[in-house]
């Protein structure tokens, strides 16, 4: 199992370089297939109502990088993500004008730690004051304030990222709140993580 998990991961890094780029996606591997195919294959999302429905290549050890918007077919068929690292995507679709609503987000799992949180604002229109991430609605003790600008791709500096640890029983759920305003944003927030 040891030798397959480093195969993996090497193929990963060979196989991420020659990936094609999306945006919000995740690394997936597919289970072992008893007496199928095992390695590269092609998969189709067949819950999909898209016209063509998509469609995967997967490397020699039977993984691809899957977008956001088919990664729940994915698990549901036992695919599971390829590293210790994991990730939560999650979308927040177009803010109100103004304000500062509270967003209840994804949880993070019981025993997983925040590594890094990565925004991309995907409007010309700048987040009034940054955005707050909290554990409770509009809280400010995992981040106080992430600067967003309009169009910006940033990630959530060390400095900035005050709790990264949470409960060892159960999941804890992450609120996001414009400090100020706003301004009909739409963000996409990758949040990587592990187990400790």
């Amino acid at each position: 199992m040891n030798i397959r998990k480093s195969l993996i991961a090497v193929a990963l890094a060979l196989f991420a370089l020659a990936a094609p780029a999306q945006a919000a996606q995740q690394m997936m591997c597919s289970p072992d297939v008893a007496g199928g195919v095992q390695g590269p294959r092609r998969v189709v999302n067949t819950a999909s109502t898209a016209s063509p429905q998509p469609a995967y290549q997967l490397n020699s050890l039977g993984c691809a990088v899957i977008a956001q918007a088919d990664v729940g077919f994915f698990a549901a068929q036992g695919f599971s993500q390829a590293s210790s690292q994991n990730t939560i995507l999650f979308t927040t679709g177009t803010l109100p004008a103004s304000g500062t609503a509270d967003i209840v987000g994804p949880s993070i799992p019981a025993g997983a730690y925040i590594q890094q949180i990565i925004w991309n604002n995907t409007t010309a229109n700048a987040v009034t004051g940054g955005m707050s991430v909290g554990t409770t609605a509009n809280g400010t003790d995992v981040v106080a304030a992430q600067a967003l600008a309009a169009n910006a791709l940033v990630f959530t500096t060390d400095a900035l990222l005050l709790k990264r640890v949470f409960s060892l029983t159960a999941a804890t759920p992450l609120h996001f709140a414009p400090v100020t305003s706003s301004n009909t944003a739409n963000l996409t927030i990758t949040i990587i993580y592990g187990y400790f």
